[in-house]
């Protein structure tokens, strides 16, 4: 296999965009090529329910264990994890809209954070209480949708910055930030700066 970018790595035999949100709700987002042009996206990372989870495992939202679990709840329900799959991209699309000053997706967005919220279980833990939501094919989206609840009612959200070059999304709280990552979308503006200069 030829050596992969540097904004990619290879996961347990999945190709996935390397975290450079600075939040995985943003990671989240960045799970597609770029936003920069309509349809869909030229290159696809999460192609699988299975490539979602694995995600999941790699920015730290899912232990390996419930992983593995989901995985095999997914082979024993196929349509269903298909149908997992499908809502979590639609769901990704509208929060980008969103995130990008878009308001006509809100709604779309505020009904997934709802409905996981009212999933969610106050449970006794080792330090009090806590909520938790039910390991089933549901929960990897539901959890995202609680993070995105968080991060678009909380003051980090007036520090998401979009990047000129393929329209991923990064917190800069502050202000520095251009690109999504000097080693791919700043390099690339310099060589094409560069190269106009030289006409």
């Amino acid at each position: 296999m030829p050596a992969l970018p540097s904004h990619l790595e290879l996961v347990q035999g999945v190709v996935l965009p390397k975290p450079i949100g600075a939040d995985p709700v943003l990671d989240f987002v960045n799970t597609r090529s770029d936003w920069t042009t309509p349809g869909p996206a030229r290159t696809e990372w999460l192609t699988s329910y299975e490539a979602f989870l694995i995600w999941n495992s790699y920015v730290g939202l899912l232990p390996p264990a419930t992983v593995f679990r989901l995985i095999e709840q997914a082979a024993a329900k196929p349509t269903e994890a298909s149908r997992r799959l499908a809502a979590t991209l639609e769901f990704r699309a509208d929060l980008y809209d969103v995130l990008t000053g878009a308001a006509t997706s809100l709604e779309a967005v505020a009904r997934v954070i709802e409905k996981a919220s009212g999933r969610r279980r106050l449970v006794s833990t080792d330090e009090g209480a806590g909520w938790e939501l039910p390991e089933d094919l549901a929960k990897p989206l539901d959890q995202l949708a609680l993070l995105a609840g968080e991060l678009v009612t909380g003051p980090s959200r007036a520090h998401v910055r979009v990047c000129p070059a393929c329209g991923w999304l990064f917190l800069d709280p502050r202000g520095r930030r251009r690109w999504c990552s000097m080693a791919t979308c700043g390099n690339r503006a310099k060589v094409r700066a560069h190269a106009a200069r030289g006409r």
